[in-house]
């Protein structure tokens, strides 16, 4: 995965087969109780456990992913993200910086509902135009809108459910964490804003008038769908799904009363087309899980992580805060990439709170999020605005290194996350 050769889609579940194989081989089948439960056998182990079991392991996910995609092309679709950003140019005003401000919150807003390379090149294409014809550098505008897709991303139900449907965390809880995450990358994000656009007015960058986003007629009440389901969850406790359809309806009956059913059947085929690539990637990582949390491969791996993997409030910090960059190019802390393994390693054997673990793989997962040069994303965004991803990684690291340390430190010494 890390030298590109095979994407995680594939990596994933030969990496779940690998390592049941091996595990399984050299594992005492013959000391297995007959009542226990699990795998009696290496046959079991590979043919039940790992590919018949794991690939369905991750199906309430794959739900809030579903759902959360449908949502995401009500938005879209609907023109309520193109009115959102439009209403922002006109009231940003001539202020170069007060535009790019308005625009990242507004980025930001829009990612807490909606997900996918779908959303990203259709935002991205309305925003970055904008900020670059006012004279912001391509490079800064970029930055800024990965800033601002991860931190509305911290809010996403969908991707919170992940979370809570792999590590069977409470919502309530997941609900606290989210919270002081989302208010330590809004911090993070101010200060890439202030120290970057500090340097930006150093330098001069040609501004050419650029033609607002076409104004569309969207009710006023429109407008709340993209903040209206994690509302619900946040304020309310209610369920993620319920939650998400809440949205739909709602952003459909407000824009297009006269035949929601139309725009809410495209948006439902569009919406799971666009999970296709994530629907294998969780089926890979379910697999993953499965495998590395059997009997087998904890006898084999729990002795090496119970070696390195710290236990005490300092250590888990500082461990963690160091090895934080091991989240890129999908690497071990990378909770979509080899990290799925470890964590469901972790938490098979126990070794650390469950909430422990979501902290760890939170807090630094966003360095993939906001700076891997793989994400499709990253790829996508720095090819359009023709800035290279290296330079994005360069230029983001520094920041999103810093806010994985201060949310380790707020869970460990703040939310008790190994209590």
């Amino acid at each position: 995965m890390m030298t590109r050769r095979m994407p995680a889609l594939l990596a994933l579940p030969s990496m779940a087969v690998a390592i049941a194989a091996v595990s399984g081989f050299f594992y005492d089948w013959s000391a297995v109780p007959a009542d226990a439960a699990g795998p009696k056998n290496l046959g079991d182990f590979l043919l039940i456990s790992v590919l018949s079991e794991g690939p369905a392991r991750l199906a309430n996910a794959i739900m809030y992913t579903a759902f959360g995609s449908i949502l995401s092309q009500v938005v879209m679709r609907t023109g309520i993200a193109a009115r959102l950003i439009s209403i922002t140019a006109e009231y940003a005003g001539e202020s170069k910086f007060r535009l790019t401000a308005m625009m990242t919150i507004m980025v930001a807003v829009c990612f807490t509902s909606v997900t996918g390379l779908g959303a990203v090149i259709m935002i991205g294409s309305l925003v970055l135009p904008i900020l670059v014809g006012a004279g912001v550098s391509a490079t800064y505008a970029v930055c800024l809108m990965l800033f601002a897709i991860a931190w509305g991303g911290i809010f996403n139900p969908a991707i919170l459910g992940f979370y809570v449907d792999t590590l069977k965390i409470e919502q309530s809880v997941m609900r606290s964490y989210v919270l002081a995450y989302g208010i330590l990358m809004g911090i993070t994000t101010l200060l890439y804003f202030c120290i970057q656009g500090w340097k930006e007015r150093k330098s001069f960058n040609w501004s050419a008038p650029m033609p607002a986003p076409a104004p569309s007629k969207v009710p006023a009440v429109a407008l709340l769908t993209p903040i209206l389901p994690i509302a619900l969850i946040l304020i309310f406790n209610l369920p993620i799904i319920p939650a998400f359809v809440i949205g739909m309806v709602w952003g459909v009956l407000t824009t297009n009363f006269r035949s929601p059913i139309q725009t809410l059947t495209a948006a439902t085929l569009e919406g799971l087309k666009d999970i296709a690539p994530v629907l294998g990637l969780f089926v890979g990582i379910g697999m993953a899980l499965n495998a590395m949390m059997a009997e087998p491969t904890k006898a084999v791996l729990a002795p090496f992580l119970q070696a390195v993997v710290p236990t005490t409030p300092v250590a888990f910090a500082l461990f963690f805060s160091l090895a934080a960059p091991l989240a890129l190019y999908r690497g071990p802390l990378n909770f979509y990439g080899l990290g799925a393994g470890i964590a469901g390693l972790l938490f098979g054997a126990q070794m650390l709170p469950n909430t422990a673990i979501m902290a760890a793989f939170f807090s630094t997962g966003q360095l993939q999020g906001v700076s891997d040069p793989t994400n499709t994303h990253n790829v996508w965004l720095g090819q359009f605005a023709k800035v290279s991803t290296w330079e994005l990684l360069c230029q983001t690291l520094p920041y999103v290194w810093g806010f994985s340390v201060a949310a380790l430190l707020w869970s460990v010494f703040f939310m008790g996350a190994l209590q």
